[in-house]
């Protein structure tokens, strides 16, 4: 960036000289070894071919105010792009980064989403980034204009988590479907003595509230394959790719490069929340009667259910009946045994326990069985370990 101080006048004249562009950052998903998403980071490409970094010019934006001003010209061209990608890949979903600033304006929500019907772009490939920090000073009127976008499809995603003071109880107050752990946390990951655990409290927190989880930062293969065992969804970072300008991207796409991954964290996460299902159940039988349904059960083709046969190349057929078999039942026996609490039927109780214990044992063993088989099936895999 040039010596002089920056003004308005330098980042308006910018927006109309056209100097302002989108560099695509590709991420990965862990569930299918391919590039499914990417992130669309702001560049400043000056007349002189300069390539003005956004730490250089997005801080002064924002303390100005004129943040509003850049989004507001560089909608039309991220939809402008996405529909470029799209004519080559219609699956990829684009990311857009936006201000706490910009949802301040009351007409932000609907003018985006007038901009996006007007495109022909499907809402449902399109998500919208905020700081963590910027979405926890959200008022409520702004989460409901937020809610809107998401009502239309438009996914939502908290960037850099960790950075901020999110707890659980207003991370569940918020609409988001996706938490995207910070680099700093993933970069620290490796190095430092809590950092694994910090890690894997992230990836675990963001699955408890049912948003898919996003790994920035990633930079080696040892990174990516731990975050693949703790069941993150998705990673994003140099070990990837670079963020590339609009052409690159397309023809980095056009590769169709698929990840040799292993599935092992799905399994993972099948086998936390079997457990934690099971513990609810058992709690709530210990409860009063008229706090008995307080389950939400699992629907029977949940992925602790079905997910195996889609999932795993190593688990056999044989297995995988069996499992969907034992856990049906448990499924069934445990509806059984709360409609019999709420009914104050305590001998049926005490007549179906036995069995009840008995399935879920069986389903946590199945289950554990098929983690193993896949931890050894990806890792006889892995020529690393023959070299």
């Amino acid at each position: 960036m040039a010596d002089y101080e920056l003004t308005k006048k330098d980042l308006s004249n910018a927006i109309k000289n056209d100097e302002f562009l989108f560099f695509y950052q590709p991420i990965l998903s862990l569930e299918t070894g391919k590039i499914d998403s990417a992130e669309a980071l702001i560049r400043w490409k000056k007349d002189n071919g300069e390539l003005v970094q956004p730490g250089n010019f997005i801080p002064y934006a924002e303390k100005t105010g004129f943040i509003t001003e850049i989004t507001k010209a560089m909608i039309p061209h991220f939809l402008k792009d996405v529909k470029k990608i799209h004519q080559e890949d219609n699956t990829i979903v684009l990311a857009l980064n936006i201000s706490s600033k910009d949802l301040l304006q009351d007409e932000f929500a609907p003018t985006f989403l007038k901009l996006v019907n007007d495109s022909g772009v499907d809402p449902f490939k399109i998500k919208i980034e905020l700081t963590e920090s910027s979405a926890l000073t959200l008022s409520s009127e702004r989460l409901v204009d937020i809610a809107e976008l998401k009502s239309h499809g438009i996914e939502l995603a908290i960037d850099d988590f960790g950075t901020g003071h999110a707890t659980f109880e207003k991370l569940k107050n918020l609409p988001f479907n996706t938490l995207k752990i910070d680099q700093t946390m993933t970069s620290q990951a490796m190095s430092t003595p809590d950092g694994l655990t910090l890690l894997d409290h992230s990836i675990n927190l963001a699955h408890q509230l049912n948003m898919n989880s996003i790994a920035e930062g990633v930079e080696t293969d040892s990174l990516m394959r731990y975050l693949m065992g703790i069941g993150c969804e998705h990673i994003q970072g140099y070990y990837i790719s670079k963020p590339l300008e609009l052409s690159s991207f397309i023809e980095f796409i056009n590769k169709k490069r698929v990840w040799e991954i292993m599935k092992h964290g799905q399994i993972y996460k099948a086998i936390i929340d079997f457990t934690d299902w099971e513990r609810k159940i058992y709690s709530s039988l210990y409860m009063g009667s008229e706090n008995a349904r307080i389950v939400a059960f699992e629907s029977e083709d949940s992925p602790t259910g079905k997910f195996l046969s889609e999932v795993s190349d190593s688990v056999d057929i044989e297995l995988y009946n069996e499992l969907d078999r034992s856990y049906k039942k448990s499924y069934e026996v445990a509806k059984i045994l709360l409609n019999a609490k709420s009914s104050g039927d305590n001998n049926l109780i005490e007549k179906l326990l036995p069995d009840y214990f008995e399935t879920c044992e069986k389903v946590s063993a199945l289950l554990q069985k098929a983690y193993s088989k896949e931890c050894q099936y990806g890792l006889l895999k892995n020529t690393s370990f023959r070299k």
